[in-house]
């Protein structure tokens, strides 16, 4: 199984998203924490991916995860050895965003 971590910048993300849909509705930030956090931990524990990847790197790929019932993907650096969660963002943001965080 490869190495697997959350970077500090989307962490954050994923906290003022999660404080954000809970100011919308009591329990509506929790809802989003479980589906990020499944996510997540797919990410972590599959060996393969359905989805192919986005852009390809020196060493790795960068690939893109949905979240279910929000419009947010996980977008993650994959090298032989890491998992890199790099961004936690909504699907309407600017898709390169992404580039400046490899």
């Amino acid at each position: 199984m490869k190495d697997f971590r959350v970077e500090a910048v989307a962490q954050t993300e994923f906290e003022e998203a999660a404080v954000w849909y809970e100011n919308q509705r009591l329990g509506l930030g929790l809802e989003f924490i479980a589906e990020v956090d499944r996510v997540l931990i797919r990410i972590a524990h599959t060996d393969r991916f359905s989805t192919a990847p986005i852009a390809t790197i020196h060493g790795g790929v960068i690939r893109r995860e949905f979240v279910d019932r929000f419009p947010y993907h996980v977008i993650i650096v994959e090298t032989e050895t890491l998992r890199r969660v790099i961004m936690i963002r909504r699907g309407s943001s600017a898709p390169a965003r992404w580039r400046s965080r490899i």
